[in-house]
């Protein structure tokens, strides 16, 4: 029972950020990347079908236009983090890690995708890995850290001393008044 519970709040957490991601308020930003390059318009028509077809609940159609969006515009990360989205909901966490990984692949400064890597090692009980991504968002993004100390995705490692350590972190890097 407590496994089915975990993968009901990681769906509901991965569901809330797909819905972030299309049209709701943004706490952690996506990217501190202003160099990215525009996508062709191939790549954005299919990526816009799968983000259609991701809010209508058909993940099928989903994955198959991002995986277009993809092959028309490999080094595009947006259409990565929304597959690893898709992939969540799907319950292919393998899946989702993998999209996002390249995601921050291609921008190490997409500070959304490192707190979804963050959120899924976690579900997957791979804590140091999980640290190791939610690192990486606080250090692009603060506001990444009281998220994290809300999110029930990481209450089973909130009181470990790797955890404590993020805090003290940003803590210790907060300016003085």
């Amino acid at each position: 029972m407590h496994h089915l519970y975990k993968w009901n709040v990681l769906l509901l957490i991965i569901g809330f950020t797909l819905y972030l991601t299309a049209c709701g308020t943004k706490t952690i930003p996506y990217s501190q990347n202003a160099d990215a390059l525009e996508p062709n318009e191939v790549a954005v028509a299919h990526y816009n079908w799968g983000m259609q077809s991701a809010q209508n609940g058909n993940f099928a159609q989903a994955i198959t236009e991002l995986e277009l969006a993809i092959q028309n515009e490999p080094g595009w990360v947006m259409p990565f983090f929304t597959l690893g989205v898709v992939y969540g909901n799907q319950g292919q966490l393998d899946r989702a890690i993998r999209a996002w990984e390249r995601a921050t692949q291609l921008d190490v400064n997409f500070a959304k995708a490192h707190y979804n890597l963050a959120v899924a090692y976690s579900q997957k009980e791979e804590n140091a890995r999980s640290i190791a991504s939610l690192r990486e968002a606080i250090r692009i993004d603060k506001a990444a850290l009281a998220t994290a100390k809300a999110d029930p995705a990481f209450e089973h490692i909130r009181n470990t001393a790797e955890f404590q350590a993020l805090e003290h972190a940003a803590e210790d890097k907060q300016p003085q008044d």
